[in-house]
Formats: C-alpha cells, structure tokens, sequence
C-alpha cells in the first residue's frame, strides 16, 4: 500500500526516509528516524514494534541487520511486514514478507534501500534505488526525485493521498530543532508529492536564512550572506521569510536592500513593526537601525 526509500548521505552522514501511499497519513506509522541512530520504514501491515524498538536497538549498538533479524524472531505475524532500516554507519537491512500484497519487493544499494508493496510492478522499487543512485546533492531533494521516479513507473496502483519525509543527522548536538532536518508531512492531498517538494523548498530557504540571522549575531556578517537564498521573498507571500531575510541584511550591512524589504513587509503584515521593536528590546538589532527600518512606527 506504501512505497518508500531510506538512505545515508556518505558526504555528511544525514539519514532520511521518505513514503508515499493512497492511504491517509502515511507519514504517522510509516517512517522512523533518530538523529545518530538510523531512519526505518516499517509498512505493508506495518508493525510500529520496528520503528520504536529498532530505533532502540540502532541507538543501543546494534547494525541494522542486527536490530531487523531481533525484531523478526519475535512478531507473530512477520510474512505480514515489509521493513527497511539504514544505520548511522550505513548498514542497510531490508525484508518482503511473504503475505505481502503484490507487487511488493525492495533494492538494497550502498547505505540506501527502496520497498513498495502493492504497487504497479518491480520497476516501482527498482527506479526509485536508481533515481537515488543517480542524483547528487541535498539528501531530500534526492529523496524526493526518488519518489518521483516510484510515482513515474506507475506508484501505487490506488493512487495517490499523502507522504512524508524525515531527514535527520548522523550525531546528536542535544538541539533536537537542529538534528531533525527535515521533518514534513503532507496527510491527504490530490497531489502530495508535489506539496511535499514544495513543503521541503521552503523548508530550505527558512533554514538557511534562521542560520544567517544566527550568524550575524555572531558578527559573522560575510558568511551570513552567503548562506542566504539567492532569491528575493514576497512579503505577501511569506512575511515571516521576508522578516527574517530582512534581519539578516540590515544586521550584515546591506541596509538599503533592508529598508526597501522592510518597508513592503510593514506594508503587507503592519503588525510586524511591532515584533521588530520587541527584537530591538530584546537586544537582537540595533535600536538605531530599527529606527532607520521603520521610520514613524
């Protein structure tokens, strides 16, 4: 009912899972995953046993087929289950059970495995583990193209509702916002995999500018612009980007770029002049420059 890839990035060792299905909320039973331990996708008649106690079993020391070989010798029913599991080290284990609706399989790959039951034939698993091998970049992009190629060889052959993808690093720095990447759900949708890439774009673009902003608190001004988005933000659109995209410039020295976002956000979102001066009080910017920002407010 479900197809879904998992995968270690070897350049910075995240590790992400990413489902799709005609089911409601795949996201909510299907997709496992713990910063320095593992990502797992249990589906078919999922058994959320593997997600919750592989993820133990990962976190406790054991590989990935280790922790899938535990967990199978003590469910009643494992012809029933469909599991893929990818340690912090990149082990993959992966399991088809026999009662498993057809067409139902998985491709294991170096650190990355596919799996898809009920689905339109075999090419569905396989072309997702070749979309993956073949990409390069931001683990969920390459995610994501995967997911595409499962849909493109003809998916679920009920359609298609919702999907998820969890992208976490490979060691914990006890900020749970900072080790989860990418955590996103899309539960009923006519086309989720469409707004889940959506979901995951912006995702990127509001990460990149929070990790500017932090930047330039630490006077890191030229690597903060760096790290900003190319492109420009439509207050109309997204004021909360356009607020912090603003920060960042007017923090770095860009202020006539600043002022002119400023002044189209104020003039979308008013109410952000007052969450401006609360930075200002709070230390965050300078009054001054507030004062330039937002001239009478």
């Amino acid at each position: 009912m479900t197809y879904s890839i998992l995968a270690r990035d070897p350049v910075d060792g995240h590790m992400g899972v990413a489902t799709q299905s005609q089911a409601f909320s795949v996201g909510s039973s299907v997709s496992w995953a713990a910063p320095g331990h593992g990502v797992i996708a249990t589906q078919s008649m999922g058994e959320p046993m593997y997600g919750e106690l592989g993820l133990t079993g990962l976190g406790a020391g054991l590989t990935a087929p280790e922790a899938l070989t535990a967990l199978k010798s003590v469910d009643p029913h494992p012809e029933r289950r469909q599991v893929a599991m990818v340690d912090a080290h990149g082990r993959v284990a992966a399991y088809t059970g026999s009662a498993c609706v057809a067409a139902a399989g998985h491709s294991v790959g170096d650190g990355c495995a596919a799996l898809g039951n009920l689905v339109d034939s075999p090419r569905v698993w396989t072309s997702m583990l070749e979309a993956f091998e073949a990409s390069a970049g931001w683990l969920p992009r390459r995610l994501l193209d995967a997911l595409d190629a499962a849909e493109a060889a003809g998916g679920d052959i009920r359609g298609q509702r919702s999907a998820a993808i969890r992208v976490v690093r490979s060691e914990r720095s006890g900020r749970p916002w900072h080790d989860h990447v990418v955590d996103l759900r899309v539960d009923d949708h006519p086309e989720p995999l469409k707004e889940l890439r959506r979901l995951v774009e912006h995702t990127w673009r509001y990460h990149c500018t929070v990790e500017a902003f932090e930047l330039t608190l630490n006077g890191s001004t030229a690597e903060a612009l760096a790290a900003l988005p190319d492109e420009q933000v439509d207050p109309a659109v997204d004021p909360d980007l356009a607020w912090w995209r603003a920060i960042v410039l007017a923090n770095a020295g860009e202020e006539t770029a600043a002022v002119h976002l400023a002044r189209a956000l104020m003039a979308e979102a008013p109410n952000y002049a007052d969450a401006a001066r609360r930075f200002g009080a709070a230390g965050l910017m300078d009054q001054p420059l507030l004062d330039r920002l937002l001239p009478g407010q």
